[in-house]
Formats: C-alpha cells, sequence, structure tokens
C-alpha cells in the first residue's frame, strides 16, 4: 500500500501546525498512513506467530491464575498458599501473568469501556479541550507518547488520569462524561492491586511485617484508556513501542480486539485474554529493581490493526515520588550483589518522561550499576 496519497500533504502540514490525535486524522477519512507514522523497516513489525492462535503454541501461553482464594488471610490455607506459588512462578518465568475470579465486577468494566467510548466518540475539539502531553496532569488527552522528541510518533490517543499524592489527590477531575464510571472502576482495581502487590513479594518467602517496613508502597496511580484507531496498514507501524513499565505493577483491561505482545524469549507473543473479566497484569521496573532482577519488567508492544479500533485500560501503580527504590536488603548478598542503585522515583519516571519509548527495556539503564 502507498505511503502517500491525495490530501496527505496537507495533513502532514495540520500535523506539523499542531498537535492533533491519530483518531482526528483517521476520522476525516485517513486512507494510508502517514509519513509522521511509517516505521524505519528494522522497527517495523513482523507478523509469525501473530498468524496462527496462541492455543496453537501454548508453549506461549501467558500463567492464567484464579484468585478465589487469595481473599483468604490465612497463612495456613492451603489454596491460597497454591495461588502465591503460581504467582511465585508466573513472575519469575514471565512477568506478565492473567488474572479471573479477582473481585471487580465484569460490569463495573464494562461500564467504563461504554463511557470510555463515549468520551473519544466526541467531536474532536471536545477531546482537545483536555489536551496535554504532560504526564504529571490532573488529566490530559494526549496523542503518542512524547511528539517533542520522536521522529516517529505512536498510532495511539490517550486519555489519562492521575492520582498524584501531594498534587492531585482524588479522581475529582476526570471529564463528566466518564467520571463516575472512572471512580466506581479505580475503587475496584486498586483494591486488587493493593492484594496482589502483597502477594507477589509474599511469594517470595517475606511475612506481612517485613512487606510493611521494607517494601515501598504503592499510592501513586496512573489510568491510562488508549484508544488505537483502525490502521491502512499495520506493517507499516506500530500502536505502541516496544518498552518496559516504569512504576511497580500494571494492571491493564486489554481488549478483544488483538494488539497487545510481550517479548519472551526473544519472540514477540500475543496476549490473548482468558475471559472478557480477565486483567492482565505485568511487573515494572522499580518491581525489578526491589528484587534485584529476580522478578523482571518485561518488554511489551502494541500492534495496530486494519479493520477494527482497539481501547485498552491500563492503571500504573508506584510509589509516592520521593521515594528511593533500590533492591531489598534482604535480596542481595556477596554471591548475589546489587544490580541496581538506588533512585528516586521522581528522577526515574523524569528520565522515562523526557524521551521516546526504548525498546530492550533500556530505561532500566538509568538505575544499573
Amino acid at each position: 500500500m502507498a505511503v502517500v496519497e491525495g490530501s496527505l500533504h496537507q495533513q502532514e502540514e495540520t500535523v506539523s501546525r499542531r498537535i492533533v490525535g491519530i483518531k482526528e486524522l483517521v476520522d476525516a477519512g485517513l486512507h494510508a498512513v502517514p509519513p509522521l507514522y511509517v516505521r524505519p523497516p528494522h522497527e517495523r513489525p513482523a507478523f509469525s506467530l501473530l498468524a496462527a492462535p496462541t492455543a496453537d503454541h501454548p508453549q506461549y501461553c501467558i500463567p492464567t491464575i484464579d484468585l478465589t482464594a487469595l481473599a483468604s488471610d490465612r497463612r495456613d490455607d492451603a489454596a491460597r498458599n497454591q495461588v502465591i506459588r503460581e504467582l511465585g512462578c508466573a513472575c519469575e518465568e514471565w512477568g506478565f501473568f492473567q488474572v479471573v475470579n479477582h473481585g471487580v465486577e465484569l460490569a463495573v468494566i464494562q461500564r467504563l469501556r461504554e463511557a470510555a467510548r463515549r468520551f473519544f466518540n466526541q467531536p474532536a475539539e471536545e477531546r482537545m479541550r483536555f489536551h496535554s502531553q504532560n504526564f504529571r496532569s490532573p488529566v490530559g488527552y494526549s496523542t503518542s507518547f512524547n511528539p517533542a522528541v520522536e521522529k516517529v510518533r505512536e498510532w495511539r490517543d490517550t486519555l489519562s488520569i492521575n492520582r498524584f499524592p501531594g498534587i492531585c489527590n482524588g479522581f475529582q477531575e476526570p471529564p463528566e462524561i466518564c467520571k463516575k464510571e472512572v471512580q466506581e472502576y479505580i475503587g475496584g482495581v486498586e483494591a486488587l492491586a493493593g492484594r496482589l502487590y502483597k502477594a507477589i513479594y509474599e511469594s517470595l518467602g517475606f511475612d506481612k511485617e517485613y512487606i510493611e517496613r521494607e517494601v515501598p508502597s504503592i499510592p501513586r496511580l496512573l489510568m491510562g484508556i488508549n484508544y488505537y484507531p483502525p490502521c491502512p496498514d499495520p506493517s507499516l507501524t506500530l500502536g505502541l513501542s516496544g518498552h518496559s513499565d516504569v512504576s511497580c505493577l500494571t494492571i491493564l483491561h486489554p481488549d478483544v480486539v488483538p494488539g497487545l505482545e510481550i517479548k519472551y524469549k526473544g519472540t514477540w507473543v500475543p496476549v490473548v485474554p482468558a475471559d472478557p473479566s480477565a486483567f492482565v497484569v505485568n511487573l515494572a521496573d522499580q518491581t525489578e529493581i526491589l528484587t534485584n532482577g529476580k522478578y523482571k519488567s518485561i518488554e511489551h508492544r502494541v500492534v495496530t490493526n486494519g479493520e477494527k479500533p482497539r481501547m485498552s485500560i491500563a492503571c500504573f501503580f508506584g510509589p509516592l515520588e520521593e521515594t528511593m527504590v533500590g533492591p531489598l536488603p534482604t535480596l542481595v548478598d556477596e554471591s548475589n550483589p546489587p544490580r541496581y542503585k538506588p533512585t528516586k522515583f521522581k528522577d526515574y519516571t523524569d528520565n522515562f518522561a523526557s524521551n521516546r519509548l526504548l525498546s530492550d527495556r533500556g530505561t532500566l539503564d538509568f538505575a544499573r550499576i
């Protein structure tokens, strides 16, 4: 398919004059990928494993964990201990897993997805009232990742909502069209994140007292509702480049439309939702640093779709900005020296936000010894 045709030059001039979302361009009748979104050949997605369902490659199916028994607080509960073991294996082997029976009602998820669709289906001028590329904004509508430094843009628009202790507490700022649904969803997912985060460190053999004393809490929350419009030629671009997340833990509700891929043993593997209510959970950079590399933050990306739009809801949980994050003392000794230096979380996120997305988990270099 040709990269440039007809009025595309005019669209490029519009993009260069002001920041516009990719949805705005697609809604205007885009029939080819604008040059600003075309990846160099070595960065384009290779559709190999994607051509076949993940079920045909069971060795590439990320684990699915039933969290029913995690609701128990009894350490002598055999079923609960089995869940903890499964979490530990998933964290060490994959860094990605799915959870079901997690306590967040499907109706809550569906209500937010419907409200988010209403937001993205508004006229562009309504969406752009919230425009901000600053990741610290209480609420922001942005495009790509960091247009100021990117030579090629990501095929994605995002509505971001922050709970930033000390700066923007609470969720009073979301657009009215989805405010109630955001608040309801966050209430459920935040409780799930707290249970999962403690269970992950329990899988390392730590007791409750050690976790509360040594492991940083995760009150900092960024929600990103990502919209990926249909793409005229998915072979030329990416919805989101390969990267690892910078916080501690990410809880994602994907979409029935495929797109998310993780890099597992050098192969890009598509993530297929276990069921409509399943969440995809992944470890982020601060967890790799805290565990001194035992549990890894895994590179992932999003490919585009030629026929349907895709929408995902990601919640990123991290520590307070002034928190110093380094390997936990219990996980470091003479035979396993620290691989990362203690780093202030604010400095780490500032470094991440000032660059384009980095493949091969390059952001971790900021903290590596």
